[in-house]
């Protein structure tokens, strides 16, 4: 070790100058590595594992510097006396993606949507776009990442619609709407195919079929005659204009009795989420079509 703070380290060291292993310079005040030979930097890093504290006003000893975690998160203790940390001081911005990721996962496991993980790790690089833009500020963090939820059901074809994530947290669906729309414009994504072109309702009919607690043998068939009915539906152009939500619930309605089974317009309703009483008469007086009011 040298006066001017320069060590030679034991290891040898890949140079891609010299095209060998050779030995390095470190010099601990400017925290570069150099090659011995010709002088390269080889490393350059402002990052220590050194321990150090420091007194404050009171006399209290305070740990310098912050932990850096694998992922570039970085925390740092805020009050460290007599052996006993404090409190935990973590930077607003990852406290912030910290929270929506919470959010996320519950979301997800309120839902069981599945493979979760994949769809954490998606929304979550949606969400963590919208904190850098500033798209939190002012806004409630579970109606963004509900929001950037919803993004990923469409892109991925996920039978859940905005009014579940609104009646989770209980939100005003057009309220929740507005800021999804909002997020998709900040995103440019507005134009996406996956968000631009209409629902297909057949992804949910499974879906409220469960809800309406069919039974098992004549739940498959039901299924089947409900999606039929939407696709007559599709190509007599009967679908256009109208929410997703309500085909469902017509078709569902004329599936339930043309299998026997008599589900009251309430239950109905409460599966498909919406009134689709209209939908359901307009079906009705578009023929081919036998309706029971």
């Amino acid at each position: 070790s040298s006066s001017s703070g320069v060590q030679r380290t034991a290891a040898m060291v890949w140079c891609p100058s010299c095209e060998a292993d050779v030995e390095a310079d470190y010099n601990e005040a400017a925290a570069m590595t150099c090659c011995a030979e010709c002088g390269r930097v080889l490393e350059d890093t402002a990052f220590s594992s050194d321990v150090t504290f420091t007194k404050g006003a009171d006399g209290a000893g305070e740990l310098v510097g912050q932990f850096v975690g694998e992922r570039g998160e970085v925390r740092g203790l805020q009050r460290m006396a007599g052996g006993k940390v404090w409190s935990m001081r973590g930077d607003s911005h990852e406290v912030s993606l910290s929270k929506g990721r919470t959010e996320l996962s519950a979301m997800i496991d309120h839902f069981m949507i599945r493979p979760g993980q994949d769809c954490l790790e998606a929304s979550h690089r949606l969400y963590r776009l919208a904190v850098q833009a500033g798209f939190t500020k002012g806004r409630l963090v579970p109606q963004v990442a509900a929001c950037c939820l919803y993004i990923i059901c469409r892109q991925e074809a996920k039978p859940f619609m905005l009014i579940d994530l609104s009646d989770l947290l209980q939100v005003n669906v057009y309220k929740l709407g507005a800021v999804y729309l909002q997020l998709t414009r900040l995103l440019r994504i507005e134009d996406h195919p996956s968000l631009s072109r209409p629902i297909d309702p057949s992804l949910y009919i499974h879906r409220f079929v469960e809800k309406l607690e069919v039974p098992q043998h004549q739940a498959k068939g039901a299924a089947n005659t409900a999606l039929r009915l939407i696709g007559q539906m599709k190509r007599d152009w009967m679908q256009t204009g109208r929410r997703p939500a309500g085909i469902c619930g017509a078709a569902l309605w004329m599936a339930c009795h043309m299998h026997g089974l008599h589900k009251t317009k309430v239950r109905r309703d409460s599966a498909a989420a919406c009134s689709s009483s209209a939908e359901a008469g307009h079906t009705a007086a578009s023929g081919g079509v036998a309706w029971d009011a």
